[in-house]
Order: C-alpha cells, then sequence, then structure tokens
C-alpha cells in the first residue's frame, strides 16, 4: 500500500537543494514534478532522470502538458489517473503495459504523490516512473511477477516518502513550518547573489511580535506557541508563494521579498500587520532593500533588524523602513 503522507509544494520547490541531495539523486527512477491548474490541465514543472533514463526523456520539457508525455490513448489514461489523485487527495500507481514514454515504448509503473497547500487543495504531483526491463515484459502478466513488482514499487514509495520528510525536517522549523534560520540563510543568500548579479531588486522584512515576553510570562508558553503558529500562518497567507519565509529566533521571523521594490514591500508590510492586529497579535516590521555596497544578505538583515528596533523604540506596531518615505 503507497504511503498516504502527503506534503505541501514548499516541500519541493522551496528547498530544491535539499530534495535534490535527498530524493533525486538517490533513486533510479525518472521523477517529475507535474503542476496542477485547473481540470485535467497539468503540465511538467519540473523533471530530474538518472543517466540512464537521461537519452530516452530529451525532450520532456518544462511547461510541457502531461497529456504529451505519453501517446495519445495513455496520455488521457494519466490524466484520468491525475484527476483521481487530486480529487481523491491519495497517492495512486498503475502500471502502462505497452505504452510509450515520449519515443521510447515499453512497459512503465507510474506512481503519483498529491502535494496540497496549506488550504488543502492538492497544487502539484510528484510523478515516478519506473521501467520495466523488456527481458520481463513478456512475464509481467503472471502472479508472480506483479507481486514482486508490487512489493519494488511499495518499497520506492515508502523511501520516496521517507526522504521527503527528511527534507522538509532539515529545512523547517518544528514548531511554524516555516523555513528554519540555517536554511532561510542559504536561500536568501542564494536570492541576494542572483538579485546582486543582474540588478534585481530585492528587500528583507524583519517582525516580531509585540511585548511577546509578557504573553509567555502571564498566558505560558503554550499559548505562546499557538501565537507564534498563528503568526507563521498569517505570513503565509499575506506573501507571495515565492517569497521565502523563516523563524530567525524565538519570535523573530524573515521574510524575503525578491524582485520587490521598497514601496511594493512597504504594501506588504502593511497588509500582513493588519491582519495580525485583527488577530489581536500586534508586530513591529523593519524592511531593508538591497543597496549597491551589500556584500551579502547579511547586510540586509542588519538593517532590517536595526529598523525593527526603531519600530519599537517608536511605539510598536508599526512599519520602519529607512529608504522610503511614507508620511
Amino acid at each position: 500500500m503507497l504511503s498516504s503522507t502527503l506534503f505541501t509544494p514548499h516541500a519541493l520547490a522551496s528547498y530544491a537543494g535539499v530534495f535534490d541531495k535527498l530524493c533525486w539523486n538517490t533513486f533510479p527512477a525518472q521523477v517529475m514534478v507535474v503542476g496542477v491548474s485547473g481540470v485535467d490541465n497539468y503540465f511538467i514543472e519540473a523533471a530530474h532522470f538518472n543517466k540512464g533514463a537521461q537519452s530516452s526523456t530529451d525532450s520532456i520539457r518544462v511547461g510541457q502538458h502531461l497529456y504529451h508525455l505519453l501517446s495519445p490513448s495513455f496520455g488521457a489514461e494519466l490524466v484520468r489517473h491525475c484527476q483521481r489523485c487530486v480529487e481523491a487527495k491519495i497517492p495512486v500507481q498503475y502500471d502502462i503495459m505497452e505504452g510509450s514514454l515520449v519515443e521510447e515504448h515499453g512497459c512503465f509503473q507510474v506512481l503519483l504523490f498529491p502535494l496540497m497547500n496549506e488550504a488543502g487543495v492538492v497544487t502539484r504531483l510528484l510523478c515516478v516512473l519506473l521501467s520495466i526491463s523488456s527481458d520481463r515484459e513478456a512475464q509481467v502478466a503472471k502472479y508472480s511477477e506483479q507481486e514482486l513488482e508490487r512489493r519494488v514499487v511499495e518499497s520506492t514509495a515508502d523511501l520516496i516518502a521517507s526522504n521527503l520528510q527528511l527534507a522538509y525536517q532539515a529545512s523547517h522549523d518544528s514548531l511554524t513550518n516555516t523555513f528554519n534560520r540555517r536554511h532561510l540563510m542559504e536561500a536568501a543568500n542564494t536570492e541576494f547573489m542572483r538579485a546582486a548579479r543582474y540588478g534585481l531588486k530585492l528587500c528583507l522584512m524583519m517582525l516580531d511580535v509585540d511585548h511577546f515576553k509578557t504573553i509567555n510570562d502571564e498566558q505560558g508558553h503554550l499559548m505562546g506557541d499557538v501565537m507564534l503558529k498563528t503568526v507563521a500562518h498569517t505570513i503565509r497567507a499575506a506573501v507571495r508563494d515565492w517569497d521565502l519565509v523563516g523563524r530567525f529566533g524565538g519570535d523573530e521571523f524573515i521574510v524575503l521579498l525578491p524582485e520587490t521594490d521598497i514601496q511594493g514591500a512597504y504594501a506588504i508590510a502593511e497588509r500582513l500587520s493588519h491582519m495580525l492586529k485583527g488577530a489581536k497579535l500586534p508586530v513591529s516590521i523593519g524592511i531593508a532593500t538591497l543597496e549597491s555596497h551589500d556584500q551579502s544578505i547579511s547586510d540586509l538583515v542588519g538593517r532590517a533588524d536595526h529598523l525593527l528596533l526603531n519600530a519599537k523604540r517608536n511605539g510598536r506596531n508599526r512599519v520602519e523602513c529607512a529608504a522610503f518615505n511614507v508620511a
């Protein structure tokens, strides 16, 4: 029986380096991340193939509709199974006995895993294609061979699920399910180097909960944990899918906003502040923007931290941004 563990899209897209080390480079399988955009609209977001399979998968392209991955009849069957996986939110396994994967004919086993967002909606599928060697195709219908293949598939599925979980644990804070500090800084520095190299806008937002120590002291640490979870959930709801959100330490969070100027970052911060104030969780926020003399992401973190302290000194529950006149 396939593992029923479900993962958010961040488990694949937002920490691709960790996933690549622990999963894609571990399995002798052909792995794809399939985007879900409306009914019957499934397209390839990312693909990884081992060296042995690479020659037969050259025509697989990012953005390609999944229907065209196989011959028409088998492509339609794949789409139907994808739809079942999306609707039921369960892993799906089936065999293609005489199909065609792009230009290479043969027998394949297909594993589909649903990947859900915070709202519980399946937005991506993890698709694993396992090739059945030609010397076994004639015997694949026999029960003994089917049973052997079933066990191989189950073992592979369990291993994939375990490695996904390991990758998630290695990069996420266990309380808030945002990025942990180590992975956040690694990912943020990668964005910093990209922005610096191509002259792109980049902003970094640091925030913390006003009077959080008083909350812990008067209402207990369990209530403090609940509030931190609420802050993390609200941040993810307020920012965009490609923004990086992480717990920097204690009640401090960092949000990295790629390709965003200071006006756009301030608008996001104001929206977030309003949402948290409605949840009776006022926060102070400092925003720094990339400057030409910056050497690393730590420079932005330092300025954002200083502006956050200014927000505290100036009355709390406010946004401070030195590079943008908000009056």
